[in-house]
């Protein structure tokens, strides 16, 4: 039986805890409430940093990617999904639990942060 010295452990042990502690992150959803040119109002469900889409017949796709900033501000990019590459429409800045940010764009969009949700995903 091979020995191992005090050091080597408390690396292996260390290194075991960081490898455990990646394999486990935070991951953070945004539910958005959209106000659509037809006035239909559907709540997307969106991962931090993906897409949520919505289809207005007629119109297009448009793609709705959340990022969370300093706690309560989510930071919504709202894209054409039509366009190749996807062309960025519009950079909206809403608090969660807010009013409605008018996206002054063709179609126009209300976007609203109704909350953050927050999950465990191993990878």
């Amino acid at each position: 039986m091979r020995h191992c010295r005090p050091s080597t452990a408390l690396l292996i042990v260390l290194a075991t805890t960081v490898s455990l502690a990646q394999s486990v992150a935070p991951i953070r959803d945004v539910q958005l409430a959209l106000t659509l040119p037809n006035n239909a109002t559907p709540v997307l469900r969106v991962a931090e940093g993906g897409t949520g889409t919505v289809e207005l017949p007629g119109v297009g796709t448009f793609g709705f990617v959340p990022r969370i900033q300093d706690g309560n501000v989510v930071v919504v990019d709202v894209f054409d999904m039509n366009a190749t590459p996807h062309k960025r429409l519009a950079r909206l800045e809403t608090i969660v639990g807010g009013d409605p940010v008018r996206s002054k764009t063709k179609p126009d969009f209300g976007v609203r942060a109704i909350q953050i949700i927050s999950r465990s995903e191993v990878r």
